[in-house]
C-alpha cells in the first residue's frame, strides 16, 4: 500500500466521521425516486462491471415524486449498493426496485451476497459496527441519519449464504 492510498484512507474516515458528526444540512425538492437511483447507478457502474455483478433495475410506473435532498438520498443508495457489491465478492446479481407504497415509494436493493448472521443484524446500523477490512462502519449509521430527517424508514431482511435485502420507505413529504 503506497502512502498515498494510506493517506487517501485516512482521509476517507476523518469525512465520514465529519460527516456523522455534523451532517450537512438538506435541501428538499420534489424529485422522481427513478432519476435519483439511475444516478445512484451511473456512479457505481465501472464498480459492477468490474466486480461482474449482473445489474437489473425494475422501475415502478407512474410513482409520486417525493420531497427529498437528492444528494443525500443518492449518498444512502450508493452505500447500499457498495455493501451490496462488497457482499458479492466478485459475482452475483443486484436487483433494485422502485414501487409505489401507501403514503410514498420504495426502494429496494437485494444481492446475492453472503447475508448477514443474525447476531450481526442488530449490529449494522451502530457506528463504526463494520465487517470489512476497509470502511470506517459509519455508512449506514450516516444513512440512518439522513433517512431519519427524510421521515424514511429502512428495512434490512437478510439470510446467510443467500443475500441480504435493504428496502427504504420514503414518505411522499409534505407539499408546499
Amino acid at each position: 500500500e503506497s502512502t498515498q492510498e494510506g493517506v487517501e484512507k485516512i482521509q476517507k474516515i476523518v469525512e465520514d466521521m465529519l460527516h456523522f458528526a455534523k451532517p450537512k444540512p438538506a435541501h428538499f425538492k420534489e424529485e422522481t425516486v427513478n432519476e435519483v437511483v439511475e444516478k445512484s447507478l451511473l456512479i457505481l457502474q465501472p464498480k459492477l462491471k468490474k466486480n461482474n455483478i449482473q445489474l437489473t433495475f425494475e422501475k415502478g410506473e407512474d410513482l409520486p415524486a417525493v420531497r427529498i435532498d437528492q444528494h443525500q438520498i443518492q449518498q444512502v443508495l450508493v452505500n447500499l449498493i457498495l455493501n451490496a457489491i462488497q457482499a458479492m465478492e466478485k459475482v452475483g446479481a443486484l436487483s433494485i426496485q422502485t414501487f409505489a407504497r401507501p403514503g410514498g415509494v420504495g426502494i429496494s436493493v437485494k444481492d446475492t451476497g453472503i447475508g448477514l448472521p443474525k447476531t450481526n443484524l442488530k449490529k449494522i446500523f451502530d457506528p463504526f459496527f463494520t465487517t470489512k477490512s476497509e470502511g470506517t462502519g459509519l455508512g449506514l449509521s450516516i444513512s440512518l441519519k439522513i433517512l431519519e430527517k427524510h421521515g424514511a424508514t429502512l428495512e434490512v431482511v437478510s439470510r446467510e449464504g443467500k443475500g441480504s435485502t435493504f428496502t427504504l420507505h420514503l414518505p411522499r413529504g409534505n407539499k408546499e
